[in-house]
């Protein structure tokens, strides 16, 4: 084997050293639990999920009549307040089963205040796929891997992993509470691989009052 095929085979096996290190970075992200490595992944979340009958689901996402403003026509939501509550649907009836339900919204943007305490609710309405949620500051397009392999939570605690689907009329729920320090454009995605690329997401504003 002459050099230029050594340097040629060498590069090789770099590349493909750096592939199955990105695989297993994707598989630790994919299956870590909410207390280790790979937190915000995809896999022990048992002790933080609870089920919600269709009624309980309906009474989540009925619109309150202050705190939230709604814009259809611009498909936004603002939530005011110190203490915000956003209630999630992953694969909404009206939407896709690769999107997120917010008060009848598929996909919304969500603005909320700078220095808010924001409880976001998860409830999985796929009778068939697991669904989680996490903001971050990783901007579109997504690849199937997903964002999260290079950028974690915007803020502590900004994330749910990924629920089992629904069965027999029981939706697996769960929620987390953050606080919002930082102003700017974040996202919301399920951090699923390859649910964000199929555009399981939407933006998330944090302004100032």
């Amino acid at each position: 084997m002459n050099v230029m095929h050594k340097k040629g085979f060498v590069s090789l096996l770099i590349i493909g050293v750096i592939l199955v290190a990105l695989g297993a970075g994707a598989m630790i992200f994919a299956f870590g639990n909410r207390t280790g490595a790979g937190c915000f992944g995809y896999g022990s979340n048992d002790s933080g999920v609870s089920t919600f009958n269709a009624t309980e689901v309906k009474k989540l996402s009925l619109i309150p009549s202050t705190g939230v403003k709604i814009d259809k026509a611009k498909n936004t939501i603002e939530f005011y307040g110190s203490k915000v509550l956003i209630p999630i649907m992953a694969s909404p009836e009206n939407g896709s089963m690769y999107s997120f339900g917010i008060y009848g919204l598929v996909n919304p943007t969500i603005i909320v205040h700078k220095d808010a305490q924001i409880t976001v609710q998860l409830v999985n309405m796929d009778d068939d796929m697991y669904h989680g949620v996490v903001i971050t500051s990783g901007a579109p397009p997504y690849f199937y891997m997903g964002t999260m392999m290079f950028d974690g939570p915007a803020f502590v605690n900004s994330y749910i992993p990924p629920l089992p689907e629904e069965k027999n009329s029981e939706y697996p729920e769960s929620s987390t509470t953050f606080t919002v320090s930082t102003l700017g454009t974040f996202y919301y995605i399920c951090q699923v691989m390859g649910h964000a690329s199929k555009g399981m997401y939407g933006k998330f504003v944090v302004v100032v009052d």
